[in-house]
This record gives structure tokens, C-alpha cells and sequence, in this order.
């Protein structure tokens, strides 16, 4: 049983060969991939060009039949045709508004396509303007998985674009070709070489929360988790020495407030999602859960080794914590601790501080800077 259906997308200009080059190619790489699904992003002349060659005139079913591989169609609902902000089918790039279209139209795909966790998909971007390539590109950056590809195809200059050149057939054929000094030549289909070439891309699929309806605002949300994970200060807590480090500068506290600091970035450290933190506030908890199991116990453990660690023990803390320790006096530390992280670096208090998040119900409380640049003595 296949573990993946396998999805070929393809951004197609003028040369629909690109399509059956493609699928000859993945047919040929070690292992051989099979693709079940075709999926197009075109324009309105690209489109007539699909389906007069390979589906007028059975190209891509001959393709199939010589090499034996298995039935793959090209359905009308999958040839996806960009049109412009009055939704009309456009005939090529030709302006800025135009370039909008195409990036909106090819995020929105991808988008879609790696909702399923069934399907693994095979991206070629050899084909169409190099700005559809561009998107293809960025949508894969963007949304793409771990097990998802992205392709360019090479094909023997003499062929590529050549109009009566769709694959390397069987059964050796000459095909006039034009070479680059402008001559024509027939040129046998036997020195036509079809390579595929795997491009590496960096994926954020699943490390950042996007929010973002159309490409601009897309790439604005990815540039600003960067920026923010880039620039957050290092977090060095001494419990014992009752030390709060941040980018280099030493803060200390008292053991209360040491032990709700510490027990809000052990909170962070225990996340396992994967994503990035900057925009995350899952592991933002209540007032309330700082009373209960597990955090109680982390703050009574912290509290104890900060306070005297040879004269209390983490269990006599938690008992009087649960006696004692009232909502009131938890926000009244957070406003202490807040008070003296502004004071030593208000340029950086916005990742360090405690924050706040109005929830429904109840609000929660986290410690934005991401778990990679926090350290706990």
C-alpha cells in the first residue's frame, strides 16, 4: 500500500511539455514516483495549449501507455487558471496586478493541498513565467512539509520548448530542432536527456501561526517572526543565586518572584510544539493553574531551592502555597517582577516580561520569548 497519494503541481506558460517531462522524469528518478493527481496553475492561453496537446491530441495518454505506467488524467477542475481582481481569466503577466493574481493563486493552492497529511506533493517550478516559478517556490517555503518535493527539469537544449518534443520516447525519432546558431537540424530523440534536479528550500510549515489572507501579508508575518526571533535576548535564571540574566544584564529577586519567573519558562520549556514561540501563547496558563499540579509544584521546587534549600523543603513550600497563595498576591508578584524587568531594560521587556492574554473565561499569562534562548540553573 502506497504510503502517500502523490501530487504533481505544475506552473505552465506556453510549453505544456513541461508537464510530460516532468512526469517521465519522477517515472525515472530512483525510487520511481507515480504520480495519482495533476494539478495546473495557468493562464487563459495556457490552458487551450494543455488541452489541445495532451488532451486533444493524446499525448499524455500515449505517454502513459508506451511506458506502462499507471492512468493519471488532467481534469478540468484541476487546471487552475489565475484571473485578475475582476475575475477575469488573464492571457499572460503582463503588470504588477497581474504578478498579485498569480502569488495569491499559487499560495492558495498549496495552502490547500497540505491540509491533507495523505498526500505528498512533487512541485516542478521549470515551467511559466519566472515569477509563477518564484511563488511556486515561496507557497513551498511557506506550506510545504517535510516528505513534500520541489523540482526543476532539464531537458538537452536542442528539445526544450521544442513543440513536437514531449518525452523521450521508446522508439528513437528525429525531430527538428533548432540549435542555437539560429541552423535547423533533425536530431535523433536518442540523445535527448531529461534530468530532474531536487531543490532544497527552507520550510516554516508548522513553525509559524499564519494568519495572513494573500501573499503580502503572508511574507509580512514570516519576516516579522524571523526578525523577532532573531533579535529576542538570551534568558539566563540562577534559582540558587537568585539571578535573572537578561542579554547580559543580572537582575536579582526575591525567592517568590524567582519561583512564578522560573515556573512560567518551565512551563515554556515543557511545550513540544514546533513551532516558533513569538506568536504562540499555548503554553500561557491561568492564575488558577498556578495553583494546581504540575506548576504548583515546579514554583514549590524553585521557591524552596531559592529561598534556603537546607532548611525547606519543596513539600512544606507546596503546603503553604496551597493554603496561602492567593490570585491577588500571584498578580501582584507579576506586577513586581514586570516592574523591575522595565526598569533594567525597557527596550527589551516586551520578550522578558509577563504578559497577559484575555481569553475566554479567564486570562493567561506567558513569557513571549521563544524556549531556544531560555536557560534554567
Amino acid at each position: 500500500m502506497k504510503k502517500f497519494k502523490e501530487i504533481l503541481v505544475c506552473v505552465i506558460g506556453g510549453t505544456p511539455q513541461i508537464i510530460t517531462e516532468t512526469l517521465y522524469a519522477l517515472a525515472n528518478k530512483e525510487p520511481p514516483v507515480y504520480i495519482d493527481e495533476i494539478y495546473i496553475i495557468t493562464t487563459s492561453v495556457g490552458r487551450k495549449q494543455i488541452e489541445n496537446a495532451l488532451i486533444k491530441k493524446e499525448i499524455l495518454k500515449q505517454f502513459l501507455v508506451e511506458y506502462n505506467l499507471p492512468y493519471v488524467e488532467i481534469k478540468p477542475s484541476q487546471v487552475i487558471v489565475i484571473k485578475d481582481k475582476n475575475d477575469n481569466e488573464i492571457e499572460d503577466i503582463r503588470d504588477s496586478s497581474h504578478s498579485e493574481a498569480t502569488a495569491d493563486t499559487i499560495i492558495s493552492l498549496i495552502k490547500e493541498l497540505t491540509k491533507d497529511s495523505s498526500t505528498r506533493l512533487h512541485c516542478s517550478l521549470t515551467g511559466g513565467r519566472k515569477t509563477m516559478s518564484f511563488y511556486l517556490g515561496s507557497a513551498m517555503e511557506l506550506f510545504g512539509r517535510p516528505h513534500d518535493r520541489l523540482y526543476h527539469v532539464l531537458v538537452s537544449p536542442e528539445f526544450e520548448s521544442n513543440p513536437e518534443f514531449f518525452y523521450k520516447p521508446k522508439k528513437e525519432k528525429f525531430i527538428k530542432c533548432r540549435l542555437q546558431d539560429g541552423t535547423i537540424k533533425e536530431i535523433s530523440t536518442e540523445k535527448a536527456k531529461i534530468e530532474l534536479m531536487e531543490l532544497p528550500f527552507v520550510r516554516f510549515s508548522g513553525k509559524i501561526q499564519f494568519h495572513g489572507k494573500n501573499f503580502k501579508e503572508l511574507i509580512r508575518e514570516t519576516q516579522s517572526e524571523i526578525n523577532l526571533g532573531g533579535f529576542q535576548p538570551e534568558i539566563i535564571l540562577d534559582v540558587k543565586e537568585r539571578k535573572l540574566e537578561i542579554a547580559g544584564v543580572c537582575l536579582t529577586l526575591n525567592p517568590a518572584f524567582i519561583a512564578l519567573y522560573a515556573t512560567l519558562l518551565q512551563q515554556k520549556l515543557s511545550c513540544t510544539r514546533k513551532r516558533v514561540c513569538s506568536s504562540c501563547t499555548d503554553c500561557y496558563v491561568s492564575l488558577i493553574q498556578i495553583t494546581e499540579e504540575p506548576l504548583v509544584k515546579w514554583f514549590a521546587r524553585f521557591y524552596s531551592e531559592a529561598y534556603k534549600p537546607a532548611l525547606v523543603s519543596a513539600e512544606e513550600v507546596e503546603e503553604k502555597i496551597r493554603k496561602k497563595l492567593s490570585l491577588y498576591t500571584i498578580r501582584s508578584y507579576i506586577s513586581k517582577i514586570n516592574n523591575s524587568i522595565f526598569q533594567a531594560l525597557p527596550d527589551k521587556a516586551i520578550h522578558c516580561k509577563i504578559n497577559s492574554i484575555r481569553r475566554y473565561g479567564a486570562t493567561t499569562y506567558g513569557i513571549a520569548v521563544d524556549r531556544r534562548k531560555i536557560k534554567i540553573k
